[in-house]
C-alpha cells in the first residue's frame, strides 16, 4: 500500500519537475515560480484509557507550486497549484474514541488530493485581494496564530465549525471551490468574506477527488472582521449554510449557522496567550459550544531561542440530540507540547494529551496519549 502512494506522488511530481527544468532556462521567468512543501510524520501511542491501548503512525505530504506574476509584468497576480497526500492510519478513531481528535493530520483515509489550487489578484500593498479556486477556508477564516503550535485539531479551527457540512466545510483534507476576498479598512482592521461549495468532495467516497459544485447544494458563506495591534489581535466571524434543494442531501444543513471568535495577547516578546470560542445550532449539530485557551513560550531555554513550549485546553459541549445517541455531555482535552527546530528544515515536537470524557461514547474511559512529530519543510524563505 505504501509503495502505491510513493508511485502516485512520483507521477504527480513529474510535470512539476519538467516545468521547473524548463523555467530554469529562463532566469527571469524562474523568479516568478517557487516550490514549497512539507512532510509530517506523527507517531502516537494511547497509553491509558480510551478504546484500547496501542500506537499508530500518521503521515502527511504537501507540495505547492507558487506563481508571482510581477516577474512578467502582471503586478498583483498570484497563483498556486498544490497536492496533498495522507495515509489511512486512524489514531483517535481506532484507539482513543474522542470527538476532537488528537492529531491534526489524521484523516483515516489514504488519498492523494489536489490542494490549494487558485488564482488571486492583490489590489494594493495593504494586502487587499480577491481569490478564486480550491481554497482552504481555515487559511483565511478562524486562522490560528499562536495556537498553531498545538497538535490537537481544535486549536486550528473551532470544532463547532469544522464538524459542519456533509463532508466538512472546505478545510483539510478536502477542499471545494470558493471565492474569497479581503480588504484592509485602516486602524488595523481587516474584513474578509467568502462563498464556498458546501459539499466539497464526495462524502460517500472520501478517497476520490470530486471537483463538482452542484447547484442544488446551495452555498456556505463566511464573514470575518479582525483587528491587530502590536501586542494583541482579535477576530470575530460568522458562517451560514443557505437553503439547498429538496433533491440534495445538503438540505440536512439548511439553516445551519454559527459564530466564532479569538483573542491573542503578547504578555512579552516571548510569551503569547490565546482564547478561542465557537457556537453552532444545537438542533442540527453534535457540538454547539466550544472554548479553548493556551499559552506559548518562545525560547524557554536560554540556549534554544527558537524552541517553543505550550500548554492548552480545548472543551466542547455536545447537544441533547448527540447525548441521546450515546455521546458524552462534554469533552475536554489538555495538551502540553514542545517543538524544537534541528536544522535543515527539520523540527521535532513532543506532545502529551489527556482527554477527559472522550465524547464518541459516554462509557469510554479518560485517555492519555503521547507522541512525537517530525516535520521537514522545504522551499520556504
Amino acid at each position: 500500500m505504501r509503495a502505491r502512494w510513493f508511485l502516485q506522488v512520483a507521477v504527480a511530481l513529474i510535470p512539476i519537475a519538467a516545468t521547473s527544468r524548463a523555467l530554469a532556462q529562463d532566469a527571469e521567468a524562474a523568479k516568478a515560480f517557487s516550490l514549497t512543501g512539507n512532510v509530517t510524520i506523527d507517531v502516537f501511542s494511547n497509553l491509558r484509557g480510551g478504546i484500547k491501548e496501542g500506537s499508530r503512525t500518521l503521515d502527511n505530504v504537501a507540495i505547492q507550486v507558487n506563481y508571482d506574476g510581477a516577474a512578467h509584468g502582471l503586478r498583483g497576480i498570484k497563483a498556486s497549484v498544490g497536492a496533498l497526500y495522507n495515509g489511512k492510519e486512524a489514531f483517535s478513531g481506532d484507539l482513543v474514541g474522542d470527538l476532537q481528535g488528537i492529531s491534526n493530520i489524521e484523516t483515516g483515509t489514504e488519498a492523494l488530493r489536489p490542494y490549494e489550487v487558485w488564482i488571486a489578484k492583490e489590489f494594493d500593498d495593504s494586502g487587499s485581494y480577491l481569490k478564486l479556486g480550491l481554497i482552504d477556508l481555515n487559511g483565511t477564516f478562524d486562522a490560528p496564530g499562536a495556537s498553531s503550535l498545538f497538535v490537537n485539531p481544535s486549536h486550528g479551527i473551532v470544532p463547532s465549525f469544522s464538524q459542519t457540512g456533509l463532508n466538512g466545510p472546505s478545510i483539510f483534507p478536502t477542499l471545494g471551490w470558493a471565492v474569497v476576498g479581503e480588504a484592509a479598512l485602516g486602524a488595523g482592521f481587516r474584513l474578509r468574506a467568502g462563498v464556498f461549495d458546501p459539499v466539497p468532495g464526495d462524502p460517500l467516497r472520501p478517497d476520490h477527488t470530486d471537483l463538482r459544485w452542484r447547484k442544488d447544494d446551495g452555498l456556505l458563506s463566511v464573514l470575518e472582521v479582525e483587528q491587530q495591534a502590536e501586542s494583541w489581535r482579535w477576530a470575530l466571524g460568522g458562517w451560514a449554510y443557505s437553503q439547498a434543494s429538496s433533491d440534495s442531501l445538503a438540505r440536512l444543513q439548511n439553516g445551519n449557522s454559527g459564530f466564532y471568535g479569538s483573542v491573542e495577547y503578547h504578555l512579552d516578546p516571548a510569551t503569547t496567550t490565546f482564547l478561542r470560542a465557537g457556537t453552532a445550532k444545537s438542533d442540527i449539530n453534535a457540538v454547539d459550544r466550544y472554548v479553548g485557551a493556551g499559552v506559548v513560550w518562545t525560547g524557554p531555554l536560554e540556549a534554544r531561542s527558537e524552541d517553543q513550549f505550550g500548554l492548552a485546553f480545548a472543551h466542547v459541549r455536545t447537544t441533547p440530540l448527540a447525548r441521546f445517541v450515546g455521546l458524552s455531555k462534554a469533552e475536554t482535552n489538555f495538551e502540553m507540547t514542545y517543538a524544537a527546530p534541528i536544522g535543515g528544515g527539520f523540527s521535532l515536537q513532543g506532545d502529551v494529551q489527556y482527554v477527559l470524557d472522550p465524547g464518541v461514547d459516554a462509557t469510554t474511559k479518560d485517555a492519555l496519549a503521547a507522541g512525537l512529530r517530525l516535520i521537514w519543510e522545504f522551499g520556504a524563505d
